[in-house]
């Protein structure tokens, strides 16, 4: 994978900050701090280029990557070869404990960070989180997958650097994006079934900052004919969590042991 792989607005946050790459012929200092939505429904492609940003941070960069809250089985078990040692599973909320330029994937977020939920912590933390992403570690991005922009706390969209990427989105929930972001979604549509082939339109993205169409690239570790247990790993990670866990990402949660009384002689 080439330095210049991805169009230059998603380059510019992948890299670390200042480092140098060449644009139409003139070298460029990246950001290094932002973040990059990448809008689709399921089935979408969303997941997949996720990782191919990934695979492009390991190989150009130095830069930590962090799967949020990933199940330590798919660390341990499912992550390519080449990814050990630089990928880790904390959660999001320990942002401010991380003292590097990390990249943070946060994965099928809209169980967690669903705007019509203000109240929660998650979403508090994220509206939070956008304006000082620059200022720990040195400057931190992140990229995170979504079903649809209004989806999402609009705070966290507002303070920082974006790239958007659009990939197919279904018709019969465009009309449910938010005003600001409807036009560059139904533009993404447009420009992406001009020249795809697949019926959900994977074959190609949408980069909206850029106004570009780049093919999309389907990594070999996904690949279920080459490994299907690892590819379900990294393909559906959070089905890997232990039963309480899993519970704790949809009722935010956390299932206690019930205390009994204590028996005769135990007080």
């Amino acid at each position: 994978m080439k330095k210049n792989a991805f169009p230059p607005s998603i380059v510019n946050l992948l890299l670390k900050e200042g480092q140098r790459w060449k644009v139409n012929g003139t070298m460029r200092e990246a950001l290094g701090t932002g973040i990059i939505p990448i809008v689709a429904s399921a089935r979408g492609g969303k997941t997949s280029l996720a990782y191919v940003m990934i695979d492009y941070v390991i190989k150009h960069t130095s830069r930590p990557v962090i799967l949020d809250s990933f199940p330590q089985k798919v660390i341990d078990e499912g992550i390519p070869e080449h990814w050990k040692g630089r990928v880790s599973n904390q959660k999001f909320s320990d942002l401010a404990l991380i003292n590097e330029p990390a990249v943070w994937l946060l994965d099928d977020n809209a169980v967690h960070y669903n705007s019509r939920d203000s109240m929660t912590n998650s979403s508090k933390l994220l509206a939070r989180a956008a304006g000082v992403l620059s200022h720990f570690g040195g400057g931190m991005t992140v990229i995170f997958t979504t079903q649809l922009l209004s989806g999402i706390d609009l705070s966290f969209l507002r303070f920082t650097t974006l790239a958007p990427v659009i990939r197919y989105i279904d018709s019969d929930v465009i009309n449910q994006e938010r005003k600001e972001w409807r036009g560059v979604v139904q533009q993404g549509q447009f420009e992406l079934r001009k020249v795809c082939k697949d019926y959900r339109l994977r074959d190609y993205f949408y980069s909206s900052k850029d106004s570009i169409l780049c093919p999309a690239p389907f990594p070999d570790f996904l690949n279920k004919e080459l490994d299907p247990v690892k590819a379900d790993y990294l393909s559906r990670p959070m089905r890997y969590h232990e039963e309480k866990d899993r519970l704790a990402m949809i009722t935010g949660e956390v299932k206690r042991a019930k205390k009994g009384r204590p028996r005769k002689g135990e007080e």
